[in-house]
């Protein structure tokens, strides 16, 4: 391959030294976003969660020990354009089967440990295993409700009903 004389050929760590000291100008535009107000009036994250979806990817686990029947509940969050984003607060998930609550699990999404714990990086969501009391039988609906309480004052509720399987695996 011939390379034309005007072909300059730019090694990656120049061109991330060029952002910062500004040695190709032309190759660094404007910061992707400006500052955003850490304290004071209006000071806010720009992708803080205002709303939250219990996920399609929801599944029930069943289990041939009695007794040892879950659902697996994916929690998404979402900022104000819709993208998924990460949430600090209290969350609690319940399941009901015929009004009846049958698992009830809490995560604490405000301290690293709980969050670390919950986060899914490959789904994008937070998912908790919810233990059942019973195990509904085949084919029957769950209804699985979620509040979620940020420690930004945020409050968000999402519910969503889930079949349990017809058939054992």
């Amino acid at each position: 391959m011939t390379r034309s004389p005007r072909t300059i050929l730019v090694p990656p760590a120049l061109a991330l030294a060029a952002c910062a000291g500004a040695i190709v100008p032309a190759a660094c535009s404007d910061r992707a976003g400006s500052d955003v107000a850490v304290a004071g009036a209006g000071a806010t994250w720009r992708w803080r969660a205002e709303r939250m979806e219990i996920s399609a990817l929801t599944t029930p686990l069943r289990s041939a020990e009695p007794g040892r029947q879950a659902l697996d509940v994916r929690i998404e969050f979402f900022d104000s354009e819709r993208d998924e984003t990460k949430a600090l607060g209290q969350l609690v998930v319940v399941v009901r089967f015929d009004t009846n609550e049958i698992g009830r699990v809490a995560a604490d999404l405000a301290g690293v440990g709980g969050h670390s714990r919950a986060w899914d990086s490959v789904t994008e969501t937070y998912s908790l295993r919810v233990p059942l009391s019973i195990e509904p039988p085949p084919g029957r609906v769950l209804v699985v409700q979620a509040s979620f309480d940020g420690i930004d004052g945020a409050r968000m509720s999402a519910s969503r009903e889930v079949r349990w399987p017809e058939t054992a695996k």
